[in-house]
């Protein structure tokens, strides 16, 4: 079981590092100079998901802990 938690937090951090690496390269600034206009709702939902993500994972730790 721990195996699997610590298998699931590698995979939310390196989803986490692809997002950011690919949010900050330089092909993407060129191809959309939009994008980083209203950055602070894109940061809010990006947030938000990963929270999310967090959230359920505690509870199906504790849920499964507890089985």
């Amino acid at each position: 079981m721990l195996g699997l938690l610590i298998m699931a937090i590698i995979v939310m951090a390196a989803g986490f590092v692809a997002t950011m690496m690919i949010g900050q390269s330089k092909s993407n600034k060129k191809a959309d100079p939009k994008y980083f206009q209203h950055t602070g709702k894109k940061w809010m939902r990006l947030s938000g998901i990963y929270i999310a993500c967090i959230v359920i994972l505690a509870i199906i730790t504790i849920v499964v802990w507890k089985a």
